[in-house]
């Protein structure tokens, strides 16, 4: 039996926990101590044996985790010498959290400290687990599953009658084959869920990342897993579209904040060499009709350093025998030069006056070109 679903842990006690999603997380504002008792989990069978707990949870190494449980084959109990019905005490809004912790704590069992596998040994139908976390200040915690194993499978099941009707539930050859079940049994575990570790929405940290440097996304390394998991999410878009003027534009969009103007060569070409300043149109934008030209505001790069690398992921995404070349416009007309109405001039308007204090990047400079320039 699995509890991993908001609604199951409504039904129990939180102390110092909130539900985020389908998991239980630290309360903001919380303190160094915390809990939750879930509501009760029915076997359908009296007298039943439980077997073992696995805890799915996200701690720091610092705090204490210690694990109980109650079980008996009826949900009524005597709180005070008066009749109670357990789920509904763990409900009940007019009784505050830490008074419920102090008098239901005498009927829970320690199972372990410090774990999150351990066994159960009690029987009853009805069982509630309670986890406590003890840390020297704040925390946070993200409780996602617990696992309640009714009967674990065991190699013992495979042995002849004999070994299993003498050596007994506990006796020394059952403890000694739980020793490679543990190992044997969660290996077979992992290997099932395989494909849920491939899953990008749910994988974290350094394996999100492995999945990015498959698909080649920059800057992997430095990137949060929600920046990972939103640009995983668009490879499949980013590919349709890729070495495509769209697909240019999204990208440095993308990255950058920004809609470029991107000029190509065909949309020039009567210019070029019809124009009646063919001359100028033709030390502008060139003779190659596979060079294309990306628009862009002389501040959208820092620095050099910055601009050489944006040229280096821009030639990965570029068709092959194409050309680019990045022209960095200045906020003003200057004759002969790139000048364009509406990207990086007007033809009236209010504008502020400022002191010049140099660019970091040169107005004329283009990036790309035969010779880098």
């Amino acid at each position: 039996m699995t509890l991993n679903r908001a609604l199951e842990w409504g039904r129990g006690l939180l102390f110092g926990l909130r539900i985020e999603g389908n998991s239980v997380v630290s309360d903001e504002g919380g303190n160094s101590y915390a809990a939750i008792i879930t509501g009760s989990v029915d076997s359908t069978e009296h007298n039943f044996c439980w077997k073992n707990l696995l805890v799915d949870i996200e701690i720091p190494a610092s705090m204490v985790m210690r694990i109980y449980a109650y079980a008996a084959d009826s949900t009524l109990f005597s709180m005070d010498d008066v009749p109670a019905e357990m789920d509904s005490y763990l409900a009940d809004k007019s009784v505050s959290a830490e008074e419920k912790l102090h008098k239901l704590e005498p009927m829970f069992t320690l199972l372990g400290s410090g774990t999150t596998d351990c066994p159960i040994n009690l029987r009853g139908r009805y069982i509630w687990i309670k986890l406590e976390f003890v840390a020297p200040e704040e925390r946070s915690i993200r409780l996602d599953k617990l696992r309640l194993l009714l009967r674990s499978e065991s190699m013992m099941d495979y042995l002849p009658e004999v070994y299993r009707a003498e050596d007994g539930v506990n006796g020394f050859m059952s403890r000694y084959i739980s020793i490679f079940d543990s190992i044997f049994f969660d290996m077979d575990d992992r290997i099932s869920a395989l494909d849920r570790g491939f899953d990008y929405r749910s994988a974290k940290g350094n394996m999100l990342k492995y999945f990015a440097e498959w698909l080649e996304i920059d800057d992997a390394a430095y990137l949060s897993d929600e920046e990972l998991r939103r640009k995983i999410s668009a490879v499949p878009e980013d590919y349709r579209y890729i070495g495509t003027k769209r697909g240019l534009s999204d990208w440095i969009e993308s990255e950058y904040g920004l809609k470029p103007n991107i000029i190509e060569y065909f949309s020039v070409r009567n210019m070029v060499y019809e124009g009646k300043d063919r001359e100028c149109y033709q030390r502008l934008f060139g003779t190659n009709p596979y060079s294309f030209f990306i628009l862009l505001p002389e501040t959208i790069f820092p620095n050099k350093h910055e601009a050489n690398v944006f040229m280096e992921k821009l030639r990965r995404r570029v068709p092959a025998n194409t050309q680019p070349e990045v022209v960095l416009t200045r906020q003003s007309v200057i004759l002969e030069n790139h000048t364009y109405l509406g990207v990086n001039s007007v033809i009236s308007g209010y504008s502020e006056a400022g002191a010049d204090t140099g660019n970091r990047i040169s107005h004329d400079l283009i990036l790309g070109g035969n010779n880098n320039e």
